[in-house]
């Protein structure tokens, strides 16, 4: 396919492709063809800087044409040509196949084509054939098709389809696509992935073909450079929308090939293009938003799906990351505004059950998230954020056993999502079992190397185990200080509690003089005078913390014959910490006093 050189061009394409899918009933990427048409503006303009590759540091560029070639099963214009003189003979039949599949009576569609032998009806026939079988397991036996799953028996109904494609002698772009949705579905990943790269290909806008690509592969173990270089380089912006949405998961974690930074260098290049090509794009600006959102920028990221809410008042895509960014910020009033929103667009939509369901967890109604969180999954068995969010209502409902389960199930859904090990972990931790729970917080420290939350999760799980895990507890906490500053206070003081156990006392008065700077610097304390007393609970235990560290402080500094010091860090204890802190401090002004006079 020839690189687009006009915006005429462009839109031409994306017309095709809009008639393409929806004709082969490939409505979620024929939507997405469409939303990028009407984004398309009249002063729209494509130059080489918009199409071309550009030039990203250290990476293997040389490879490219000589993978294409390898990887790309040629269609000829006589194939073509004669491909299409069969789907014109049977267009008339494959039409009324397509009103049968639309209003889904799919086993009948698929009859209605058994005897064609074109590549559309034969995608068609297949495709309904597939949808079916998904159907009937979406509504059969619950527990029968658990027991099956057990058993790993092989789907029947599956292979059979995966043969027909293999042997099909007319396999177009969508075939190959079915092919690698089958294979995937089979367990098949590489070979669903071989077939996805030649689905793409040939044809370029299919974005559902990109999305199963993206299945199929694990970003944190494979080199992005080398995805890359596979990738067509014809329409090239379609490659910079896959990438981009690749990167977006690679933000904030470190794979064989790619730190966070460069995966923000990156996404940033693949963003340009696609933002200076289409500038009003919904899509476009949701990569953006969900940028923020991973980097926990949640301000930014809510601004910007307000944005999109305004563009589009009726669009519920991405509207579950939307609530999500409200329960952090615990913005009652405008989550409980999004979820009115989405129930009076769509009751029966997933996202509309999740935001529903963040909301009634903002309210600590939590059974009825739960609820709605299962309604979610009666909707799409495979909606992860369900599965993970309702493992965190059954820790809140303290009902570890369906806390494991809906965990479970969401790492089988996607196996990189950390949320769901670090639940897991979190579950274990509640039942005792900090060897169960230290592997599943690795798992989730391995997939968020710069979150501080996940190794002061894992570090307090050595902690638990016992003595013999000392030196991993403080390797955790030390690298808890190398990610985010959430959790960098707790890291600092379980270290200087560490070391002071240990009786290292100087690398404990290094970070006891740590947690003091930090508090100084975050808090209400000051250098000179006393801790501020907020009355709140949790405030309260930092402060002992804090009144602690500057006990330790004060007799290190007394050790080491520095008074002066001493005595500052006492009389901060003396005026604003407990009573029983505050007891202390005096015990050891009069010591300190004592001594002097002996002296």
């Amino acid at each position: 396919m020839e690189s687009d050189s006009s915006s005429d061009s462009l839109r031409l394409q994306l017309r095709r492709a809009v008639e393409d899918c929806s004709s082969r009933g490939l409505f979620f990427a024929a939507k997405w063809a469409a939303e990028q048409l009407c984004s398309l503006t009249e002063d729209t303009r494509l130059d080489s800087t918009t199409l071309t590759t550009p030039t990203l540091k250290g990476r293997l560029r040389g490879a490219a044409a000589e993978t294409e070639a390898s990887t790309t099963t040629t269609i000829t214009s006589e194939m073509a040509t004669e491909w299409n003189r069969i789907d014109d003979e049977e267009k008339d039949q494959t039409a009324f196949a397509k009103c049968l599949f639309d209003l889904r009576e799919l086993d009948r569609a698929a009859y209605c084509l058994r005897d064609c032998t074109g590549p559309r009806a034969v995608f068609l026939r297949l495709y309904a054939r597939f949808l079916s079988r998904e159907k009937k397991k979406k509504t059969g036996d619950q527990q029968q098709q658990q027991q099956e799953d057990n058993r790993n028996c092989v789907d029947r109904d599956l292979v059979a389809i995966r043969d027909e494609l293999l042997n099909y002698d007319k396999q177009d772009a969508f075939c190959t696509y079915l092919l690698a949705t089958v294979q995937l579905a089979l367990g098949q990943r590489s070979e669903a992935r071989a077939a996805c790269l030649r689905s793409v290909q040939q044809y370029e806008y299919n974005w559902s073909a990109w999305l199963l690509l993206e299945s199929c592969m694990d970003p944190r173990h494979q080199s992005i450079d080398k995805l890359d270089a596979e990738l067509p380089r014809g329409s090239s912006w379609m490659r910079h929308a896959f990438m981009a949405h690749v990167l977006l998961e690679l933000l904030t974690t470190t794979t064989t090939t790619h730190t966070p930074v460069q995966s923000a260098e990156d996404f940033a290049v693949h963003y340009r293009v696609l933002e200076q090509l289409l500038p009003q794009s919904m899509f476009v600006i949701g990569l953006r938003a969900v940028r923020h959102y991973n980097m926990r920028e949640f301000e930014e990221a809510g601004r910007l799906f307000a944005q999109l809410q305004q563009l589009d008042p009726y669009r519920l895509e991405l509207s579950d990351i939307h609530s999500n960014i409200l329960f952090v910020m615990e913005d009652r009033a405008r989550l409980s505004e999004l979820a009115h929103r989405c129930a009076e667009l769509d009751r029966f939509r997933p996202e509309t059950c999740c935001v529903i369901g963040n909301y009634y967890s903002l309210r600590k109604e939590h059974e009825k998230a739960v609820g709605y969180f299962q309604r979610a999954l009666q909707l799409d068995r495979n909606y992860l954020a369900a599965w993970t969010l309702m493992g965190h209502e059954f820790i809140e409902l303290k009902n570890t056993a369906a806390a494991i389960d809906a965990y479970r199930h969401a790492v089988d859904v996607d196996e990189r999502d950390y949320r769901a090990w670090y639940g897991l972990g979190k579950t274990y931790e509640m039942l005792n079992m900090p060897h169960y729970a230290c592997n599943y917080y690795s798992r989730a420290a391995a997939l968020r190397p710069y979150d501080s939350r996940m190794w002061c999760a894992l570090g307090n799980c050595y902690e638990l185990v016992g003595s013999v895990q000392r030196t991993q507890a403080i390797a955790c906490y030390r690298r808890a200080l190398a990610g985010s500053a959430e959790c960098e206070a707790l890291a600092i003081g379980r270290l200087a509690k560490l070391h002071e156990d240990d009786d290292d006392r100087s690398k404990a008065a290094y970070y006891y003089q740590l947690l003091y700077e930090h508090a100084v610097k975050n808090t209400g304390v000051n250098a000179t005078g006393p801790f501020v007393d907020s009355g709140a609970s949790g405030v309260a235990a930092e402060q002992d913390e804090l009144a602690a560290a500057c006990l330790f402080l004060a007799a290190f500094e007394h050790d080491r014959g520095n008074t002066h010091a001493a005595h500052r860090y006492l009389a901060q204890v003396v005026d604003g910490a407990s009573q029983q802190r505050a007891d202390e401090a005096k015990a050891v002004m009069r010591a300190i006093s004592s001594d002097k006079t002996t002296e």
